[in-house]
């Protein structure tokens, strides 16, 4: 009995293998292995979430409060969304990846689709980009406070245009690094990036709690100038 011809997911999903096998072995020692490493470890959930908590507290800056409550809040809600899709789907990694260099703590981290590395960059750059404008407002309201990080605003205002595409720079090369280190496939990196990137819009529009962290803004300057008098 002849086999039923291939579906054209099984199509898709042949090519795809193919050309991700392509793209690690063409291209993967083009760059050394610890360049590849560092932006995993800048896109792990366990470094990026803990930092965008620091950033929050070392910068108190009222205008960035809603880019902040959106950052934490849709961190959290990337890490919980790629979790589920990768536990239904359960599509396994590359045969070629290495799991020895590779940190796996959840049973999620075992599967492939999609990526979580690539959704979450492009969610924190697709964020920047859509709250450049207040980043703006913040940088001129650090610029008038003065002090160390009001000296590196400067008086052009360039700071917030570097730091927009120097994080959408980071986004892309840390996806593109995702299929050449042989953690993805190439549509794995494909649709966490378009995932990523809905979420952001998501997070810009809806994921805010800028009241609270206002409340705690707020009370943290009035112990910390209680302490100076």
């Amino acid at each position: 009995m002849a086999e039923p011809p291939p579906t054209l997911l099984q199509k898709a999903l042949t090519v795809d293998t193919k050309f991700s096998h392509y793209l690690h072995s063409k291209f993967h020692t083009r760059l050394p292995i610890f360049f590849h490493l560092i932006l995993e470890i800048s896109a792990d959930f366990r470094f990026s979430f803990p930092i965008s908590l620091s950033l929050l507290f070392a910068l108190p800056l009222p205008s960035l409060l809603p880019f902040f409550s959106s950052l934490l809040l849709g961190l959290l809600l990337d890490i919980a969304t790629v979790g589920l899709v990768k536990i239904l789907l359960r599509r396994p990694r590359p045969p070629y990846n290495h799991l020895s260099s590779m940190s796996t703590p959840v049973s999620a981290d075992h599967f492939s689709f999609p990526s979580g590395h690539s959704s979450r960059v492009s969610f924190v750059a697709a964020l920047v980009f859509l709250y450049k404008e207040v980043m703006e407002v913040a940088a001129v309201e650090a610029r008038e406070k003065g002090g160390v990080f009001g000296s590196w605003v400067g008086e052009d205002g360039k700071l917030v245009d570097v730091v927009v595409v120097g994080v959408c720079v980071w986004a892309i090369v840390t996806a593109v690094s995702r299929v050449l280190l042989g953690r993805h496939y190439f549509f794995d990196v494909f649709a966490g990036f378009c995932l990523g990137v809905i979420e952001g819009v998501f997070a810009f529009r809806v994921l805010r709690f800028d009241d609270i962290l206002r409340f705690f803004s707020v009370q943290r300057s009035m112990k910390f100038k209680q302490r100076e008098s």
